[in-house]
């Protein structure tokens, strides 16, 4: 139910006075409680002090040969009696150890009073004051060392009665609810008399607002007095004349404003001279996953932000500069905005540098890998050609290997070529293989016979293992490529004499072949990077082969696999060889009658 705003202006009346009774009630209650505590306090430290000074000097006219202690053990029950005479008080000595020793009150049953207290005072060897409620009464319990000549001889305790403090409250308690009870039915009274009057010109006022509020601005209020209210019906009447040129106005700079800032990628913030947000786009959000900044001070873990609005503040012109944020490379643009008969603002540009950067690095990366495999085999080359063309050799032997040499590099720079046009193709979203059915056994089986006659020439054999398997849906001669080049790697890193192991088997729903070598294996830092583009092993790893691989063979080998919704993994260690493991899913389209039915499980 929604309360009128006279009926909730009563209510906030009611709650103010009530807040204000309650906190000149507490106010009262724990100035006086304080007063009364902490005099109280007072007494009961002086009462210390003079108590341990009363048994210093009993003590000490007793004439006996035992320790200060001692003395103090055997006539603590008269001097708690002695004390609680002359202080009016409950006296409890306790020893140094904190047992209770005597009760001014002479109780047969020693209970646990004063304690805590006690305990604390042993700790801290210091005195402890207490406030306890017992039986709606408060008790005030002090305990403090008895230190007599540097040595602390036991404990006095003290229970005194806050009697006069509680019935003050009391009282003031009676009189205080009297008191606010009255106060608060006048103030009612007073209250619904006057709102009446107070609220009908506003009830009017209101009327007319919620039929402009509508729409509707062609409405003027009508108001016979020359009060307050008729000069704000006056001055009503003119704003809303000017509400409806400005809106229509404003309304039409915000949608240009706001197609301005969607239309831009790039983050902007508007900034007036404290600091506060004028303006700013979704990309803020994007970028330092803030939501709705109002002031520049909002991006705490931006500090750069920062920096760059005080130098803007301190007369710098103009401000560009890249950060590193969030894994993002940023470029910071910062301009102050000048002009004529207004306050200087400043405009902040965060633009996304990070895809630019990581293709400029892409790029001179892949110039410099494709000029140093370049370069080797063309230095060759010309090397020979050089060597053939100006000294005439007319060896067969020499002539005879260097044209072999110039061979040899050149189908090197071939194979740089096509694997170069073989990463471009697979780079591209548009290429697709021509997936067939396929029986991976019989194409494994092809491949180790084809690669069996190279590995042969260094004395290795190769071992194939498989059991019966479905078919897969791929591009034969780009699978038998994989298999060859991973096998081909396995030849030339195996020692003469070594067996590879070639092993395919049915896992989980999918197929997986495993080309296991026995040669130097490769090191975990190396595992990590070997299907990078242009990344090859140690040369000295293989066994004196002097193809040079261009370090393509791999990417292309992963990128082929991945082509196929399929993984690939390696398992090494230095000095135990190496197992390649190609993951393939099983066939993913049944044929059945001619029709094609999709796999119900993917």
């Amino acid at each position: 139910m929604q309360l009128s705003y006279r009926v909730r202006m009563i209510l906030y009346n009611i709650l103010l006075f009530a807040f204000a009774f309650l906190i000149v009630v507490f106010c009262v209650f724990q100035g006086t409680s304080y007063y009364y505590i902490n005099q109280t306090k007072d007494t009961l430290q002086k009462t210390a002090q003079d108590s341990t000074l009363l048994i210093s000097q009993e003590l000490k006219n007793v004439q006996s040969p035992d320790s200060l202690k001692n003395r103090f053990f055997t006539n603590s029950l008269y001097l708690s009696k002695s004390i609680a005479e002359s202080k009016n008080h409950r006296v409890v000595l306790f020893d140094d150890m904190g047992n209770r020793i005597a009760d001014s009150l002479e109780e047969t049953t020693l209970t646990n009073t004063l304690k805590t207290e006690v305990d604390l005072a042993v700790a801290e060897n210091a005195s402890v004051f207490t406030l306890k409620s017992i039986n709606d009464a408060h008790m005030a319990y002090f305990a403090s060392p008895i230190i007599i000549d540097n040595t602390v001889v036991g404990y006095i305790g003290f229970i005194d009665s806050m009697h006069e403090m509680d019935n003050f409250l009391r009282i003031a308690g009676i009189l205080f609810g009297i008191g606010g009870v009255i106060g608060l039915m006048v103030m009612i009274f007073v209250t619904m008399t006057f709102s009446k009057h107070f609220f009908q010109p506003i009830k009017d006022l209101t009327k007319i607002s919620n039929e402009i509020n509508h729409g509707n601005y062609n409405l003027t209020i009508y108001y016979k007095h020359t009060d307050e209210i008729g000069d704000l019906t006056h001055a009503f009447n003119g704003m809303v004349t000017n509400i409806n040129s400005v809106i229509l106005q404003l309304e039409s700079e915000r949608k240009r404003l706001a197609g301005v800032l969607a239309s831009i990628d790039d983050g902007l913030l508007a900034i007036d001279k404290n600091g506060n947000i004028i303006t700013s786009n979704s990309y803020i959000k994007t970028y330092f996953n803030v939501s709705n900044p109002k002031t520049i001070y909002d991006f705490q873990y931006q500090s750069f932000l920062r920096d760059i609005f005080d130098s803007l503040k301190n007369g710098k012109d103009h401000i560009s500069e890249e950060i590193d944020c969030n894994n993002r490379n940023l470029l910071l643009i910062g301009s102050p905005i000048r002009e004529k008969g207004f306050e200087e603002n400043y405009m902040i540009i965060i633009r996304n540098m990070t895809a630019a950067r990581h293709i400029q690095e892409e790029q001179r990366k892949f110039i410099s890998s494709v000029s140093h495999e370049l370069r080797t085999p063309l230095t060759t080359i010309i090397g020979y050609t050089d060597m053939l063309t100006r000294r005439q050799v007319a060896d067969p032997e020499i002539l005879n290997r260097s044209l072999n040499t110039i061979n040899r590099e050149g189908h090197r720079l071939l194979r740089l070529v096509d694997n170069l046009l073989n990463v471009n193709k697979f780079d591209k979203a548009e290429f697709d293989f021509k997936k067939t059915n396929l029986n991976i056994v019989l194409l494994l089986s092809e491949v180790v016979e084809q690669m069996q006659i190279k590995a042969s020439q260094s004395d290795i054999e190769i071992n194939y293992v498989s059991e019966d398997l479905p078919e897969i849906l791929g591009d034969y001669d780009r699978l038998q490529q994989v298999f060859i080049n991973i096998i081909h790697n396995a030849i030339k890193y195996s020692n003469r004499g070594e067996i590879i192991d070639v092993i395919s088997a049915i896992e989980d729903n999918h197929i997986v072949v495993s080309i296991r070598d026995y040669g130097p294996g490769i090191s975990e830092i190396e595992q990590k990077r070997i299907f990078n583009a242009f990344y090859r092993v140690e040369e000295d790893r293989s066994r004196g082969y002097d193809e040079g691989g261009s370090g393509l063979g791999l990417y292309i080998v992963k990128q082929i696999v991945e082509k196929h919704d399929g993984k690939i993994d390696i398992v090494s260690q230095v000095g135990e060889g190496t197992n390649i493991i190609v993951t393939l899913p099983i066939l993913s389209v049944l044929i059945y009658g001619g029709e094609t039915d999709e796999k119900s499980k993917k």
